[in-house]
Formats: structure tokens, C-alpha cells, sequence
């Protein structure tokens, strides 16, 4: 990066410079005033034909009088060319006295400087560049000038005094090179990217809104990147307790962004990326400017967008540190499209300041790579926090929220169990807040004499750390939630120790790889996934939020209508994303019927087969790949492919219950709550001999007796639960049992 100066190297403050030099005034003036006696010198000393005090010749005349001297060289009166021959030696001499500087200025210059001289040095701009954007801007703004040009471009038939072509007139006849103005002014041209002029609209040219700002000394009144800005929350404890724990790395990317090197930062996401950029440019003691990536770049054109300008100028009169949030965003269209990313690389590094890229999740080889040879950005990973940094964060985000510290203490262990990052915990802290704010209000509603604090329970916090974690995991699938215990599975003994095994291996996983040296001899062998196959209503999802539970993850069922598409490529593109949200998260993934997806592959005989197994190759990848716990549920095991199942850690098979499980079933369906017909007591000995149901289909019956008890006010008899359980059967093409009731009306 260069070692350009920044308006705070000016040693007298730029506030008290005007936005135009007297200079800059009179050079401009001088333009214009020479472009009059070349087009209208009948404005300033009669023509022959023309009476001393007419008027200026309306558009019409004026441009006839232009196309006949400009046609047959028809001259104008003596005193005309004289004055005309004085206005063009006065522009040449202003043009030659050059720019006043303002930074390191040399104290014999007494010539005058405006803040769009000192703006000109911070965005590099020098000759012709400079004088062109000179002539702009005091069109523009300076109240006698912008009249007479107006007035003058009136009288000749132009749009507008900003029109490019009357500009370039302007600048053409003073000599200084056909074409030069209207080539800076270009869409690609020098001051269009550098973000001090907009590229041209309907003709016209105008300073950016980032130029007449700093002019002003009003920046970021009207910027176009202002609804791009990353607004930044977090409560200030937090990020004091934040870079305390995040010191190695805030000293490792300061030290890079001194020594001029741009910045690739990544992490899980809600890593606090904003947040370490913040303390780096107060260890850099310059301003921070953040804004999204993905409007910096025009997908469609592959290349920047017209916000770069803007954000090249601001960048370069402010003298800020720049800061690009969330890459992510736009790494596939990179990906797919690797010139726009040289572009975009090129053109951030072009603004020559201290430069960041944030990226959240992980960043693939390719881009890295991309962005070191094209941007030469350094790559600085930043890993997931510790559970006792997440309990600290917790801890000072509940103490900010005025809960007492004893209690901030306490609570802030459930943040520990949860894969969050410093804005994920304080998203949580006040989801909490809220929660218990609400319970409070519904408890004054009801009149509750015990209406509680609004200091958040372990149940609430608990519930807005899952939110925080997996918040973007809703887009594949939903949460699986259930009150079911180890206690309410009626299972096998082998088939319980090997749901038992799943968990002892989550515990141990960690020692087997490294301690025990199993990690050099598997390389994609610490995934933890496993099987379960067996009849419909066996237990297998109630199974596996069990082991989830047991092992410490949330439980996330994908929903494949979400994930699986018709287009090609658009399946494993959200399946990667499934899969590395899934990682960064820590959650647990649940394939429910997983035959269809996980099919068995077929023989090639279309192109429809070759991408179906394209998919199906592109999953087992991930499934190795996957660090996590993964489960799949199906009621036919045979149809699932035999790469995944050599790749599954566990394979479980959930047996139909026999009479005695099934009598076991219906016992413990039965709540407590509900009441009994002590006049008809129910049969569960004989339900679970005669109907052979599995232990969905017994909690369906039991619901649906219930459902017939509550109806009719009364408890629950052995002729509701027969009748519930008949239909039950009847809806599975079986026919009920008889049973011998002693009244057959009830």
C-alpha cells in the first residue's frame, strides 16, 4: 500500500481551508470567459451587424453566428480578437501557476489552497486529472460561475453547464487535448474511479457525493453507501472481555495491516470480526469504515460496481481503514467467475489504505489463493472460542444487561455448551432479556401474586443460545424437540447398549484420535454417524434426539423437500451449505427416511442417472468429511447404498416389538393424569397380546382413546381403548380382535 499522506497529516486544519481556492475560482472563470470569446465574442464588443447594446444573441443566433465563422471564416472585429488573444494568455497563465499544495507545503508558496486541492492530493490526482476535476467542481458549486456557465450554455444551444460535451468544448479550446476530459470523465475513465466524479447520466457530469462531503466538511450526510454501513451492537463490556480473549490475533493482524499488507479475516460466523477491526483500527488510531461486500460488486457485469468509487473516495479523504463484511456472500459468484474477482481484488487495493476483508465460514483454497496472488491478502483464520471464553462473554453481556453478578455468573454457564461467537452470545443475552421481560408482563396480566424478575431463567437462556446457534440451520430444516427419556424406550437390550455405544464414543473421540494415536492411522475417520433401520413407529427419531441430547447437540431434522432440487448442482450446493453450517454450529444432523436420498446408485443410462449419482458421490464426500454426528432413519435398509453404510459408524436395528415390548408400550403411554373407568378396567396384558402395533401406532390409539374420554367427560375405559385401537387397525388394513365385552353398549 502507499505511504500517501491522509488529511490528518495536514498541519493546519482542514476545516479552515475553503472548499475553493481564489486560484482555483479565477482558472475556472478564465475557462469559461475564453470559451465565450471563442463561441458569442459578440457578447463582450459588437459585431459589425450587431448594435452596441443588443442583447446576447438568443440560442438559435448564436449557434448560426458559431457555424458561419466555424464554416467560412468570417472574422469579428478587431477589438473581438484582441480580447480574445488577452482571455486565452490569462488562462494559459493561470493554467501554468499549477495547484497549491497543502500537504507538505513548501513555506515559500504563498499562492491560495482550497480543500479540493488538499482532496486531489489524498486521491492521487495530477495534471490533467487535477485541472479537469478543478473545472467540474467550481462549475458546479461556485455560485458566479455556475451562473455564467449556465447562462452561456443556454445561449448555445447546450443542455446543461455540466453537459461532457460542453465541458470538453471548454477544456478543447483552450488547447489542452482534444478528447482528454471527456476520457477522464469515461466510465472507466481516471475521475470516475477514483470516486470524484459520477459517471455520466443523460449527458451530464457531477461531483460524487463522497467529494462535495468532504468540501462541505459534512461527511456522510448524503453517501450512497450509507444503507451499506455495518451497524455494529454489541455491548461494550462484552468487547472489552472480547479482546482480552482475542489478543494474539489483534496483534497479529495489526502488525500485518502496519507493514501494508491487505487482510483476509475469517471465522465461524458471529466470530466478531467487526469487533476485532474496531480495536485494530484504535491500535491504528485511524477511523474504521465498514460496509458489505456484495454490493461492491455487479454480479451481472462481473466486475466492481459503481459503489467502489464512492467507497474509494470516501476510503481516501477520510484516511479510514476499510473493512469489507461478509465475503461469503459473493465467494460464489467469485468462484464461478474468477476475472471478476481479480477486478474487484485490483480495485480495493488501488484505494491504497489499510485494508480488511471479513469472511464468515469456511473459506474455500481457491479464493484464499486467489486473493494472495491477485491482492497479495495475507490469510488470518480466527478459531471458534472456548467454552470458558463463551461462558466470559455470557457473563459480561448479563452484567451489561444490569442482571446481578452472582446471577450473571451462574447463568452464563449454559453459553458454554453452545457454539457461539461474540455477537451470537449477545444476540442471545438479549433474546433472553426479552423472553423473561414478556414472561413478567403475562404473569401481571393474569393477576399472578408471584410475577417473578425480569432477570432471565437457565430455561429462557438456554433456549435463546439455541436460537443464536442455529438460526440459519432453519433454512434445511427444523428443530427437534422432546421430553421423551431413556426411561420411556421400549427396546431390546442389544439394541440399547448400541445406542449407549454412540454417546461413549462421542466422549472418547477426542483421546482416540490424538492421544491414542487412531488420528494417524484414519484420515477421515473421526465422523460420528450411524443407521437406525426398522419398521415405521419403532422409536427411531425419538432415538435419536435421545443420543443428540445425551451427547450435547442440538438436533436438526432436514427437511429434504428444502434441500433437494430439481436443477442441476443446486442440490449439492445446499447440502455443502447444510453440511458447513452444521460444523460451525455443532449441531446434529437427522436424515428421516434417508432411502431417499441416500439411495442406492444406478447404472448410467441418462442424464438424469449420471447427476442422481453425482449427488449421491458428492454426499458420501461430505459424510466423511463431516466432524459432527450425523443420523439416519429408514424403514428399508437394504435400499440405502452400501458406500454409505461401510462409511456409518453404528448401524441399529429397531426390531418390531414383540407382546411383552408391546405390553410395556402401552403402559407407559398412559399418563398418569388421565382418568380410569374403574367399571371397565383396561385389559394392557391383553392389548399388547392381540394388537400388534409398534410404539407409534400405540401412542396414535392411546391419544385417540384419550381424545374419546375427554369428549364424553368420563375415564378412560378398556371398550375406548379397543375401539381406538380397532380403528387404528382398520387404518392399516388389519382386522381387530375380538374381545369379549360383557355389555356391548357402552
Amino acid at each position: 500500500m502507499s505511504d500517501s499522506p491522509t488529511a490528518s497529516a495536514v498541519d493546519t486544519p482542514a476545516a479552515t481551508i475553503p472548499a475553493l481556492s481564489a486560484l482555483s475560482i479565477q482558472r475556472v472563470r478564465a475557462f469559461w470567459r475564453h470559451l465565450a470569446w471563442q463561441l458569442v465574442p459578440e457578447a463582450f464588443v459588437g459585431a459589425p451587424d450587431a448594435a452596441e447594446d443588443a442583447a446576447l444573441p438568443g440560442p438559435t443566433e448564436a449557434a448560426l453566428l458559431a457555424l458561419v465563422r466555424g464554416l467560412h471564416g468570417k472574422d469579428v472585429s478587431d477589438d473581438a480578437r484582441s480580447n480574445r488573444d488577452e482571455a486565452q494568455a490569462r488562462l494559459h497563465q493561470l493554467v501554468a501557476m499549477g495547484p497549491a499544495a497543502v500537504l507538505h507545503r513548501d513555506p515559500a508558496d504563498d499562492r491560495p489552497a482550497g480543500r479540493l486541492d488538499l482532496a486531489c492530493e489524498l486521491l492521487q490526482l495530477d495534471g490533467d486529472a487535477r485541472l479537469a476535476l478543478e473545472l467540474i467542481v467550481a462549475t458546479a458549486i461556485d455560485p458566479v460561475t455556475t451562473h455564467a456557465a449556465r447562462i452561456l450554455a443556454g445561449r448555445i444551444g447546450r443542455q446543461d453547464a455540466l453537459a461532457l460535451p460542453l465541458l470538453s468544448d471548454c477544456w478543447n479550446v483552450a488547447g489542452l487535448g482534444a478528447g482528454t476530459l471527456v476520457g477522464l470523465c469515461a466510465e472507466r475513465g481516471q475521475l470516475v474511479r477514483c470516486g470524484a466524479v459520477s459517471a455520466p447520466t443523460a449527458g451530464l457530469v457531477a461531483p460524487t457525493a463522497a467529494l462535495l462531503s468532504f468540501l462541505d466538511d459534512r461527511y456522510d450526510d448524503a453517501s450512497s453507501l450509507g444503507e451499506h454501513r455495518v451497524h455494529y451492537s454489541v455491548p461494550l463490556p462484552a468487547v472489552a472481555a472480547f479482546q482480552q480473549l482475542r489478543t494474539p490475533w489483534l496483534s497479529m493482524a495489526t502488525k500485518m495491516l502496519r507493514g501494508r499488507q491487505p487482510l483476509l479475516v475469517s471465522g465461524r460466523p458471529g466470530f466478531g470480526g467487526p469487533a476485532l477491526m474496531m480495536m485494530i483500527a484504535e491500535a491504528l488510531d485511524v477511523p474504521c469504515q465498514m460496509v458489505h461486500a456484495a454490493p461492491l460488486v455487479a454480479q451481472d457485469q462481473g466486475s466492481p460496481s459503481a459503489l467502489m468509487a464512492e467507497l474509494h473516495a470516501e476510503s481516501r479523504l477520510t484516511g479510514c481503514m476499510l473493512v469489507l463484511h461478509h465475503l461469503e456472500r459473493v465467494a460464489e459468484h467469485f468462484q464461478e467467475q474468477p476475472d471478476s474477482l481479480r477486478r474487484f481484488a485490483a480495485a480495493l487495493v488501488a484505494i491504497q489504505r489499510p485494508l480488511v476483508v471479513i469472511h464468515e465460514g469456511p473459506v474455500s483454497n481457491d479464493l484464499a489463493a486467489q486473493l494472495a496472488v491477485d491482492g497479495g491478502f495475507a490469510h488470518l483464520a480466527v478459531p471458534p472460542l472456548k467454552p470458558a471464553d463463551r461462558k466470559m462473554l455470557m457473563s459480561a453481556c448479563l452484567l451489561a444487561a444490569e442482571v446481578p453478578a452472582d446471577e450473571a455468573e451462574s447463568l452464563a454457564d449454559v453459553a458454554s455448551t453452545y457454539s457461539l461467537g461474540i455477537e451470537q452470545v449477545s444476540s442471545a443475552a438479549t433474546f433472553a432479556g426479552q423472553r423473561a421481560v414478556l414472561r413478567v408482563s403475562r404473569r401481571h396480566e393474569s393477576d399472578d401474586s408471584d410475577v417473578g424478575t425480569t432477570v432471565p431463567t437457565a430455561t429462557e437462556l438456554r433456549l435463546a443460545c439455541s436460537t443464536a446457534a442455529t438460526d440459519r440451520l432453519r433454512l434445511y430444516g427444523s428443530r427437534v424437540e422432546g421430553s421423551a427419556r431413556w426411561e420411556d424406550v421400549v427396546l431390546p437390550d442389544e439394541t440399547r447398549e448400541q445406542l449407549r455405544n454412540i454417546s461413549r464414543f462421542a466422549r472418547v473421540r477426542d483421546q482416540l484420535f490424538e492421544s491414542y494415536g487412531f488420528g494417524k492411522k484414519h484420515d477421515y475417520g473421526r465422523a460420528l454417524s450411524a443407521m437406525f433401520s426398522g419398521p415405521s413407529g419403532t422409536g427411531k427419531t425419538m432415538c435419536a434426539g435421545l443420543v443428540a441430547r445425551e451427547v450435547g447437540l442440538e438436533l436438526y431434522r432436514v427437511d429434504l423437500s428444502r434441500v433437494v432440487s430439481k436443477y442441476i448442482g443446486e442440490t449439492e450446493q445446499r447440502l455443502g451449505a447444510l453440511f458447513d453450517e452444521a460444523t460451525q454450529v455443532g449441531a446434529a444432523l437427522l436424515f428421516d427416511e434417508a432411502d431417499s436420498l441416500f439411495g442406492r446408485r444406478t447404472e448410467i443410462k441418462s442424464s438424469h442417472d449420471r447427476y442422481a449419482n453425482l449427488e449421491v458421490n458428492y454426499l458420501l464426500q461430505r459424510l466423511e468429511e463431516f466432524d459432527g454426528l450425523v443420523m439416519l432413519t429408514t424403514n428399508f435398509a437394504t435400499s440405502i447404498d452400501e458406500a454409505f453404510v461401510r462409511r456409518l459408524r453404528f448401524r441399529v436395528n429397531f426390531p418390531f416389538p414383540v407382546a411383552a415390548d408391546r405390553t410395556a408400550l402401552w403402559e407407559r403411554m398412559l399418563p398418569p393424569e388421565l382418568p380410569l373407568d374403574a367399571d371397565d378396567p383396561l385389559e394392557l396384558d391383553w392389548m399388547g397380546e392381540s394388537f400388534e402395533l409398534s410404539g407409534g401406532h400405540i401412542k396414535n390409539t392411546m391419544l385417540r382413546a384419550g381424545m374419546m374420554a375427554a369428549d364424553g367427560a368420563r375415564g378412560l375405559s378398556m371398550r375406548m381403548l379397543y375401539d381406538a385401537a380397532a380403528a387404528e387397525y382398520r387404518e392399516l388394513g388389519k382386522i381387530a380382535p375380538v374381545y369379549a365385552f360383557e355389555d356391548e353398549e357402552w
